[in-house]
């Protein structure tokens, strides 16, 4: 029998779907220039893993699916030439994707394919999977709404498709943000226990656990966790990126990720697109990560501005010595080192 456990960091895959999954959030309008700028900044920041293109995938773009501001093949080359050390990937469902969609992908150096499809009809996906594989592609299978099929019948699929020998990793999808942690677990469980494919975890935040529920899949052995800049996505948003970034390092996954690379990104770049506020902002998140109590903010708003030096940083150095009852001569000696760094 097949035990799972917490995986090993270094085979743990963070995979950002900011110009993927986020381009539900902004009817599929993200352009060419959007998605040269995102992926460099995910990739100076530290993100090896990059999704880009239509929500729907490669061959979405119409009246029925939503028609994107740029072709696929724009989207395509605009990662291309902006991701150097990293990995880009699309999404592809069958139907409304095909093999020529594929090609074309594989013509701008695409490096990973996600292949999506509900549990009841996965082996649709095998076609498309076995010709990405034979390109040298990372292939996944998503199962998209996973909690529409039970946890027995989903390990069961994913035991199937580990026999073609020819996926990587098959995802548990929480689609509709549904999901408790109990609920994430077993699926895991499951389906370690029913294959040795990696799985990987994307979950929604509708009620407002999709970080959580990263932790939990991590915890029961998944692999591959999806997150977005700002949980920019389709609905209530995803995971986190920023946040998943820094959670995981506190259990051990450290990505190198540059958090701060990301909160600039979501302020001057999602913000602005995103139609609706989604995910928390860089002085939240901050705040949590030093352990900083709200009633000491007045002083270190004072020394932040005195010294024109970003409080989000104040806010950690100090807090990195004294969470608790920092000192106003502490405040003071760590916004004149912070303004002589900047400066």
């Amino acid at each position: 029998m097949i035990t799972n456990s917490p995986p090993n960091p270094s085979k743990v895959v963070l995979l950002d779907c900011t110009l993927r999954d986020g381009s539900y959030a902004v009817n599929f309008q993200f352009t060419r220039r959007d998605t040269a700028r995102l992926c460099a900044t995910l990739e100076q920041a530290g993100l090896r893993w990059i999704e880009i293109g239509h929500g729907m995938g490669l061959g979405a773009s119409s009246p029925k699916n939503g028609v994107a501001f740029e072709t696929d093949e724009d989207y395509m080359s605009a990662a291309a030439e902006n991701v150097k050390e990293a990995k880009w990937g699309t999404f592809f469902i069958p139907g409304i994707g095909d093999a020529d969609d594929i090609r074309k992908a594989l013509d701008h150096g695409i490096g990973f394919l996600r292949i999506g499809s509900e549990v009841e009809t996965f082996e649709r996906m095998r076609p498309f999977a076995e010709q990405a594989k034979a390109a040298g592609l990372v292939v996944c299978a998503n199962f998209m709404k996973t909690y529409a099929a039970p946890p027995s019948e989903v390990a069961q699929a994913a035991a199937e498709i580990e026999k073609w020998g020819v996926v990587d990793c098959v995802y548990v999808v929480d689609s509709a943000g549904c999901m408790m942690p109990e609920d994430v677990r077993e699926y895991v469980d499951s389906m370690k226990q029913k294959s040795n494919c990696e799985v990987g975890f994307h979950g929604h935040n509708n009620l407002d656990l999709a970080n959580a529920n990263c932790l939990v899949a991590m915890e029961a052995g998944a692999t591959y966790i999806d997150s977005s800049i700002r949980g920019m996505g389709r609905s209530a948003g995803n995971a986190q990126t920023e946040v998943l970034a820094y959670l995981l390092k506190r259990r051990g996954y450290d990505f190198g990720i540059d958090c701060f690379a990301l909160f600039e990104a979501g302020e001057k770049i999602i913000q602005k697109l995103n139609v609706q506020a989604q995910g928390l902002p860089p002085l939240d998140i901050v705040i949590g990560m030093a352990r900083f109590h709200t009633s000491h903010m007045p002083r270190f708003k004072r020394a932040a501005e005195e010294h024109e030096i970003d409080l989000r940083r104040l806010i950690l150095e100090v807090s990195a010595v004294n969470c608790v009852q920092p000192s106003d001569e502490l405040i003071q000696a760590m916004a004149r080192d912070l303004a002589r760094i900047q400066d």
